[in-house]
């Protein structure tokens, strides 16, 4: 059968117009095979160039067309709307770039008009081959799963949270909040963290929409986008939500004592216990590991002191299976471990504190109550605090977490605020100040507070020792002078790397690590939440160090990308472009799978052949490239097609 193929030149304003000779360039391409027409337009993206188009495909009963405009990054999906509404498969559609790939790039009016000729040969001789794709579509689950309620999880999930839509709120902790549930002051109008984060947790835990899920781990992630079959294991608390009341009556009598991890470290609890004064939600939980009931011992004292009677030994663990449509997770960050680089003293020398350990030590609700002591009760009298401990070094992590000079910033003014004698220096190598409120902030607290800066040759030019019971400071400044301080106490702040357990959850939901232990995005400019993973994206500082407002705006947009897709009642639309295996002629060599970025292929052990899953797919066309058998084809990308439009500009061009 003769193809009838349409030719379409748009001017783009003087784009393409004052670059190109249009008027030879349209006579060249009605003499092509298989054209029955070529016309120049002004704007075929406007309203009135998808009209013209419409109707010149109906009147002229066209087959095929070929439009010679801009990059197909911005305006195939347009043209292959038109071709759909005027009755055409939108893939019959081939688009020759001669804006940005001839009118932008070259100077010479008769170079640049012999190159378009050349793409629009190619473009015809490809567009011949094309073969009509469907999209399809498949039922879907519109509930979502979010891991991890810190900030940007609590955010994602309020984002998400609408009618006809669950959403589960997984978190392994006690408690919600995150990290952030346990600062006192945030930057940078220094309100009390609590003011902030109580409303918006007291809005999950009343949301009917979402299912807060606490002590809670996910065991196994099955399915795709749209259809995720998750198996979520329930760790028991062993006390009776319904009842408990927070009261605090049963761990004043538990016996057992163990170093507070929500403190940091620094004090201790209970086996039975609330995390911390304010958690939410407020109810105790039993520490099975160092409980006595729960290692061989008679002891009921909890039991006995609940006036609620909300003690139940006797509960177990629960696996609970949801059903979800997208997955986002959320897991936040842990710091760098200052112990790992013996220089700066960690936990060999008394007084010197990590970032959020000074955090709690600082708090109202912390160890000390908001008091600002030594570890002999004794105010400090000289503070140093440590920028870049385990960043921006070759040997640790190469990465600025961007939010330390901030937050060490915060600590002054907090320090300056409970000991207003107290003497305040800051090592640093380089400031990070981004964003339009760090600057500001930083004058402000810099000014104000008579802190001194040292400024080092390099961010690891500093070693910490004892003397005397002290911390003594040995650095090389910008001069390259050595020189020596003495302090009471010292603040490092580490480097934010990927939570402790990132390794463990990038295995069950198939999702790549990159540096750090943060997880992959598939890409950091134009998509940085989504993970390989169709349908997995990956929120806050789980995908890389970030402020509390970042992490929050991306928790947000999180969500905004599954509610532009999972609308409920509505079914899924899947790429049509997608790769396809001949089963009956693969080898069953596995190359393919491994190479695979989105997990689509299997192999059937069965059969022993590679199969693909076209909802995974995204038609990327790594396996096809890889296969030593031939055996696999990229629809819309076949090897005819790309040869032939290969032919096409070469035929011309020589």
């Amino acid at each position: 059968m003769t193809e009838r193929i349409g030719v379409y030149i748009c001017e783009c304003g003087p784009n393409i117009k004052d670059a190109i000779d249009l008027d030879e360039v349209v006579k060249f391409a009605k003499d092509l095979e298989d054209v029955v027409l070529a016309r120049p337009f002004g704007l075929l993206c406007s309203q009135e160039g998808k009209t013209f188009i419409e109707k010149e495909i109906q009147e002229h009963n066209l087959s095929r067309v070929v439009i010679a405009a801009c990059s197909p990054k911005e305006h195939e999906h347009t043209f292959r709307k038109v071709l759909e509404k005027s009755g055409l498969n939108p893939f019959a559609l081939q688009i020759a770039n001669i804006r940005e790939q001839c009118a932008w790039v070259t100077n010479d009016k008769v170079l640049a008009t012999e190159k378009a000729k050349a793409l629009i040969s190619a473009a015809i001789r490809r567009v011949v081959l094309q073969e009509p794709l469907t999209e399809r579509q498949i039922e879907c689950q519109s509930d979502v799963l979010v891991v991890g309620a810190g900030i940007a999880g609590i955010s994602a999930a309020l984002t998400l949270a609408q009618k006809e839509r669950k959403v589960y709120l997984v978190e392994k902790l006690p408690s919600i909040g995150g990290k952030v549930a346990r600062y006192e002051d945030l930057f940078p109008s220094l309100e009390c963290a609590s003011c902030v984060l109580d409303p918006i947790q007291d809005e999950v835990l009343h949301n009917e929409q979402i299912d807060v899920l606490a002590l809670s781990e996910i065991e196994e992630v099955l399915g795709y986008y749209g259809n995720f079959i998750v198996k979520v294991r329930k760790r028991a608390r062993f006390v009776d939500v319904c009842s408990c009341i927070g009261c605090g009556a049963c761990f004043e009598v538990c016996p057992v004592k163990v170093r507070n991890e929500y403190n940091e470290g620094l004090d201790e609890r209970k086996a039975v216990y609330i995390p911390y004064p304010g958690s939410l939600p407020n109810l105790a939980v039993i520490d099975k590991e160092h409980c006595l009931r729960f290692n061989g011992k008679a002891c009921s004292a909890c039991q006995e002191a609940c006036p609620f009677g909300s003690i139940n030994y006797g509960e177990e663990d629960t696996i609970e299976e949801l059903k979800v449509g997208a997955i986002i997770i959320a897991t936040g960050f842990d710091l760098f471990d200052p112990g790992k680089v013996p220089k700066y003293g960690y936990g060999t020398i008394e007084n010197v504190y990590t970032s959020l350990e000074f955090e709690r030590l600082i708090s109202s609700t912390g160890p000390t109550e908001g008091k600002l002591l030594l570890k002999n009760s004794k105010p400090p009298e000289k503070i140093a605090l440590v920028h870049c401990v385990g960043s921006r070094s070759m040997e640790s992590n190469e990465h600025c977490s961007g939010v330390c000079c901030t937050y060490l910033s915060k600590f002054a003014h907090q320090a300056k605020e409970k000991l207003p004698d107290v003497e305040i220096t800051q090592f640093f190598s380089d400031l990070c100040l981004p964003g339009k409120e760090a600057q500001v902030f930083f004058n402000k607290v810099s000014s104000n507070n008579e802190i001194e800066f040292i400024r080092l040759k390099s961010p690891d030019s500093l070693d910490i020792i004892e003397q005397g019971g002290k911390a003594l400071v040995r650095y090389t400044d910008v001069y390259e002078e050595p020189k020596t301080a003495q302090y009471d106490m010292v603040v490092l702040a580490p480097a934010m790397v990927g939570a402790t357990d990132a390794a463990r959850v990038a295995a069950v939901y198939d999702i790549a690590q990159g540096k750090a232990g943060f997880f992959s995005e598939e890409d950091t400019t134009l998509y940085p939440v989504a993970s390989s993973m169709e349908g997995i994206f990956v929120a806050g500082c789980a995908q890389g160090p970030k402020d509390i407002g970042a992490s929050v705006a991306q928790g947000q947009a999180a969500a905004g990308k599954i509610l532009s897709r999972l609308v409920p009642g509505e079914k899924l639309a899947l790429e049509a472009a997608v790769c396809e295996i001949d089963e009956g002629l693969c080898s069953g060599c596995k190359t393919c799978i491994g190479l695979c970025s989105y997990n689509a292929m299997t192999f059937d052990d069965k059969e022993k052949c590679v199969s693909i899953n076209e909802v995974l797919c995204r038609g990327c066309g790594t396996c096809v490239a890889a296969c030593p058998s031939g055996v696999i084809k990229a629809k819309h990308f076949t090897d005819r097609q790309m040869f032939s439009e290969i032919e096409g500009l070469l035929r011309y061009s020589s």
